[in-house]
């Protein structure tokens, strides 16, 4: 028996959920950060604004797509914050463009991760937590929180800019008390500079349409990464297994025990770790020469 997530047929497209405009605090116009991107590969994009709602459906092409969305947050004491990360379908979304959610700020009805994440789900959004990490939070503080898509294993502007954007530790956190969401990488760019562009997802859809990849980021068809390419990754007699880009390190991990494979000569391009049968999940993690990674959805085995 064969247990995966990514998708057995389908094609693989790029993407990043999570950028700003100068809608809120990015220096690009939405045209223009719609083209960078578009320019430079990618196949669709969440413009991800801060307290405002962008469906910017003038900026879709034939072979590029503008997910509907925005960024929400909730200050804390202790200098922590909450940021949750709408997104939605141009056909199922129901928040109006531009729209800067002044009535439910007067009603404090958008005051914990809680009430965001129910308020999303009627408004015919997905939620993703944003940069943990960044955000000074701990990881009792959200690896509890049902009802989100997933949360950003990687925000590549928190890493680059003050190194604090990987959130590998707590997306374990999550896993570790079986709560099954899935691991995304971002940019977060607030502009469009030579190293603002560096975390994306690899969604393998069956359709190139926005409900398409939506339905393969809900089924965990997808991989994040800021650098190496998972080609596959599934497990089949009680062995799972990886192909993929070459690179140094290849990490397979579960809650229990691990494998790693490395090579100096960064040309591993395929590995597999054997199973014992008491694991719940196991997921696998990408490193090349350069620190890049790459991380898998995990796969749960007998929940």
């Amino acid at each position: 028996m064969e247990k995966r997530t990514l998708y057995k047929e389908g094609s693989y497209k790029k993407g990043n959920l999570h950028t700003h405009s100068t809608w809120s605090d990015g220096v690009n116009t939405p045209e223009e950060v719609a083209e960078h991107y578009r320019g430079k590969g990618y196949d669709f994009l969440a413009i991800t604004d801060h307290w405002v709602y962008g469906i910017h459906p003038e900026l879709c092409r034939e072979d590029f797509l503008v997910f509907p969305g925005t960024e929400l947050d909730i200050e804390l004491p202790a200098r922590k914050d909450h940021h949750l990360v709408g997104l939605g379908l141009p056909e199922t979304n129901k928040i109006p463009e531009g729209y800067t959610f002044l009535e439910e700020r007067k009603r404090n009805a958008l005051s914990t991760p809680e009430r965001i994440i129910e308020y999303f789900g009627q408004k015919g959004n997905v939620t993703l937590y944003a940069h943990p990490y960044w955000s000074k939070v701990d990881s009792v503080d959200i690896k509890y929180l049902q009802g989100m898509i997933g949360m950003e294993i990687y925000n590549h502007g928190s890493e680059f800019e003050t190194n604090n954007g990987s959130s590998e530790s707590y997306y374990d956190h999550f896993l570790f008390v079986r709560n099954r969401i899935n691991c995304f990488a971002t940019d977060d760019a607030h502009d469009l500079e030579e190293h603002s562009l560096g975390g994306f997802v690899m969604v393998k859809t069956r359709e190139f349409t926005h409900r398409g990849i939506m339905e393969a980021l809900k089924d965990g068809s997808l991989f994040a990464s800021s650098g190496p390419l998972i080609e596959d990754f599934y497990v089949k007699d009680q062995q799972a297994v990886v192909t993929c880009s070459a690179c140094q390190d290849i990490y397979f991990q579960t809650p229990h025990r691990g494998g790693h494979l490395h090579s100096d000569a960064e040309n591993l391009t395929e590995g597999a770790f054997e199973l014992k049968g008491d694991e719940e999940y196991v997921r696998v993690t990408l490193k090349d020469s350069h620190g890049k990674k790459a991380w898998s959805q995990p796969v749960w085995l007998w929940l």
